[in-house]
């Protein structure tokens, strides 16, 4: 049975951020740190973003209410009622709360009568694991509907309090460039799906053709990481003798081993190569080729590598992002890049879409592909 995206929502939280006042939101850490915001923003090509936090460092919207808004836009947007939801499928990296799942928390602000619900984590792919559960239960024809939310809150703890009692990690009182790049790179959003097992009465909708994921975590060192102070699973956060002393040594800030990214190209561009090879998607029928993507260097790596390989790759003209506007909100990226495209009327039935979203965590990729469909079609 077709399963398709019928409607999607988003949430940006307050007005767009231009780099000139990153440091107004999430503060200065660190003698060099408007130096290093340049670098990076020049790097990434990030122009504005969104923050859930206001100037004084005040959390406006929480993790669940960003992905709320985006869910009730997209019901709103749809032919079913909050009444109807068959199943909410949530994702994030770091939601409000250790435990419950986030999808625990959503479920009880939208007030929705007794449901399924999954909560996924992990890192970038995590909203892509969060829509194929939707898909394959759909599918099946075990949920008729299905709603599918990805959320992050990055600044909450980009803060620079946050980072006011982590040791220097060299003799000039920086912190590694390893979590403090990170801070000009990540912001806050929400995206949201409504997954049904048939296409919308009106407008165009999205026929889930496959969705595949695949992890590299049993050769790849980890990339990504947040917990341990140096990526180790014998001295985690919770081995401290408190929460403070964990800080303290950097155990609760996000890290990237930037030395690493070239490993995510080449496995994306592997992972792209064998789901080539299967006959799974032919790049001249493409449309669309949306993508998520930390920077627009990365993108440059990755159709660098696409030639080296002489790989049939999509033409750079039907790639299609909206990092420069936006930023990157990890698994919310993709959703809201989906949501653009079909809010601005750029798919059109028939178009052909291969959506990639890798991560950096322990490199995992995942590619997905839509076929746009109209009403009554199948």
């Amino acid at each position: 049975m077709p399963a398709y995206i019928t409607a999607m929502g988003r949430f940006l939280p307050g007005e767009p951020v231009p780099n000139e006042e990153v440091e107004d939101y999430i503060g200065s850490v660190g003698r060099a740190s408007s130096e290093l915001r340049e670098q990076t923003l020049a790097n990434c090509g990030i122009k504005s973003r969104h923050y859930a936090i206001d100037k004084q460092h005040k959390t406006l919207f929480s993790n669940t209410d960003m992905a709320v808004a985006a869910i009730r836009q997209a019901v709103d947007r749809s032919d079913i009622t909050l009444d109807d939801i068959d199943l909410i499928a949530a994702a994030t990296a770091i939601p409000d709360l250790i435990a419950p799942g986030i999808a625990s928390a959503i479920h009880g602000e939208l007030g929705s009568p007794p449901c399924e619900i999954v909560t996924t984590h992990g890192i970038c792919s995590t909203g892509m694991m969060a829509l194929k559960n939707a898909y394959l239960q759909v599918a099946a024809g075990e949920k008729k509907n299905a709603v599918v939310s990805a959320s992050e809150l990055a600044s909450r703890f980009m803060r620079s309090e946050r980072f006011a009692d982590v040791r220097p990690v060299s003799d000039d009182g920086a912190i590694a460039m390893e979590m403090a790049f990170l801070r000009y790179m990540l912001s806050d959003g929400a995206g949201a799906a409504v997954v049904q097992d048939r296409p919308a009465a009106d407008g165009v909708s999205l026929r889930i053709d496959w969705i595949s994921l695949t992890s590299y975590a049993n050769t790849e060192k980890t990339c990504m990481y947040m917990g341990s102070a140096d990526n180790s699973a014998e001295q985690t956060w919770w081995d401290y003798p408190s929460a403070a002393e964990a800080a303290a040594d950097g155990a609760l800030a996000l890290r990237q081993n930037l030395g690493l990214l070239p490993h995510l190209v080449r496995l994306g561009v592997k992972e792209y190569q064998r789901l080539l090879d299967e006959g799974r998607f032919d790049p001249d029928e493409l449309a669309w080729f949306p993508a998520h993507y930390s920077s627009e260097r990365m993108k440059s790596m990755v159709l660098k590598e696409i030639e080296r390989k002489k790989v049939r790759g999509p033409s750079p003209e039907k790639w299609y992002s909206n990092l420069p506007r936006v930023g990157n909100m990890g698994s919310a990226s993709i959703y809201v890049i989906l949501e653009e495209m079909l809010s601005e009327g750029l798919v059109s039935p028939g178009d052909k879409l291969l959506v990639m979203v890798p991560e950096s965590g322990r490199f995992a990729v995942s590619f997905a592909h839509l076929t746009a469909v109209s009403a009554g079609e199948v």
